[in-house]
C-alpha cells in the first residue's frame, strides 16, 4: 500500500491510536502526578511519529511498529488495566487486574478535583474510556494492516 493510498483509514486509526494514548495519559498522570509526563508524552508522540514516517516513506517497518505500539497499547492499558481494572470495577464485579493499588475501593491519586466523589469518576471513568478507545485503535490498526497487504480489501469490507 502506498502511503498516499486509504488516507481516510490512516487518519481514522492514527485518531483512535492518539485518542487512546492521550486519554490514558490523562489518567495515568491524574494517578501517578507529574513523574510520568515524560513517558506520557513519549507513547502519545510515538504512534504519530511512526505513521509520519510511514506516509512519507511506504514503509513497513514503520507501519509494523505502529501497528504493533497500537497492540501493546491495547493490551497493557486497554484491557490489563481498562478492562480488567476499571471495567470490571463499574460493573460491580471483582477486578481482577495485578497492578499495585488496584484493589483498593478508593484508589489514592497524586491530584483531586471538587470532591472524592468527582476524583473517583474521573478516575475510574478515563480508564473506562481507555478500554474502549483502545478497541477502536486495534481495530483501526488491524484494518490499515490489512489493507496494506490487499489494497481491495477496504473497499470490499
Amino acid at each position: 500500500m502506498k502511503p498516499s493510498h486509504n488516507e481516510s483509514l490512516i487518519r481514522l486509526s492514527l485518531l483512535a491510536t492518539t485518542a487512546t494514548t492521550t486519554i490514558t495519559s490523562v489518567h495515568h498522570i491524574y494517578r501517578l502526578g507529574l513523574e510520568v509526563l515524560a513517558p506520557a508524552v513519549i507513547v502519545v508522540v510515538l504512534p504519530v511519529g511512526l505513521m509520519l514516517w510511514f506516509r512519507s516513506s511506504g514503509s513497513r517497518v514503520a507501519l509494523w511498529g505502529y501497528a504493533l505500539l497500537t497492540g501493546l497499547v491495547f493490551l497493557w492499558f486497554g484491557f490489563i488495566d481498562g478492562f480488567l481494572d476499571h471495567v470490571l470495577k463499574a460493573l460491580g464485579m471483582q477486578n481482577t487486574t495485578f497492578l499495585p493499588g488496584g484493589e483498593a475501593e478508593v484508589v489514592e491519586t497524586a491530584f483531586s478535583l471538587w470532591s472524592p466523589r468527582a476524583g473517583t469518576a474521573f478516575y475510574e471513568g478515563t480508564g473506562i474510556v481507555t478500554f474502549v478507545a483502545s478497541v477502536v485503535a486495534v481495530f483501526y490498526a488491524y484494518r490499515l494492516l490489512r489493507a496494506s497487504r490487499s489494497p481491495e480489501a477496504i473497499t470490499n469490507s
